[in-house]
């Protein structure tokens, strides 16, 4: 397992991202998504493959986190091996690539996120079945070389159910074991991680963060939830 650098969402996620399957964290804009998987490559260690789709990887934030960790940031960019894709049929030849790339000095792969190029496709329902067939080589990508797998995925309101929910729900809730909501709070700059689906821990359980310089921090341990109204998602 890898960890995310948060204790209490550390054993949210039953200790840590892990490793031989796929985690899916989504939520909306500004969630701290991104802020996350950064944290966890920058402390693996090792190296990570970072898909990027939507053009959210930025060197200087990465750099920014490890000299706030008190890593080298020239090393930790230099472990960070970044592609990006500007189609859907690209990322389908990217992550068909990793196949060939990946060895024992990654640690973690990330696609950020896998379902931007797919949403903006205007035939969606014919490349759902292509979707799922990237999840699955990611899926053996982890399997194969014992490595967690984020897949980053965005969200879409759904009329029906009144509510915000991940795109492709379905496809990726297949492949996806482990399943993290991200979503703002009513007090700016704090952010709440909700388990909605676990191998093994239970379903519901809830972390407080801010994001920081550091990168993301438990906001309960820094005094920023003092209040119940500071815990009302949108």
């Amino acid at each position: 397992m890898l960890t995310t650098g948060v204790k209490s969402l550390d054993e949210l996620l039953g200790g840590g991202i892990a490793s031989e399957v796929l985690t899916q964290v989504y939520g909306s804009f500004a969630t701290g998504k991104t802020t996350l998987a950064l944290q966890v490559g920058l402390l693996s260690g090792g190296k990570v493959a970072y898909i990027d789709t939507e053009g959210s990887f930025f060197p200087e934030r990465l750099a920014q986190m490890a000299s706030a960790w008190g890593l080298d940031p020239g090393e930790t960019l230099h472990r960070f091996i970044l592609f990006t894709p500007s189609d859907f049929k690209e990322q389908r030849r990217t992550i068909g690539s990793l196949k060939r790339i990946i060895d024992k000095t990654f640690s973690l792969i990330v696609v950020d996120s896998i379902t931007a190029h797919y949403r903006v496709e205007e035939q969606r329902k014919n490349l759902t079945a292509e979707l799922g067939k990237q999840l699955q080589v990611l899926l053996w990508l982890a399997r194969k070389n014992r490595i967690p797998v984020i897949v980053i995925n965005q969200v879409h309101f759904d009329s029906r159910a009144e509510r915000l929910k991940p795109v492709a729900e379905h496809t990726l809730g297949y492949r996806c074991k482990d399943i993290l909501r991200l979503d703002k709070l009513n007090t700016p700059g704090l952010r709440v991680a909700i388990l909605e689906r676990h191998r093994f821990k239970p379903e519901g359980g809830i972390v407080y963060f801010r994001i920081t310089e550091k990168g993301i921090e438990d906001a309960l341990e820094t005094g920023e939830v003092k209040k119940e109204g500071n815990l009302t998602p949108f």
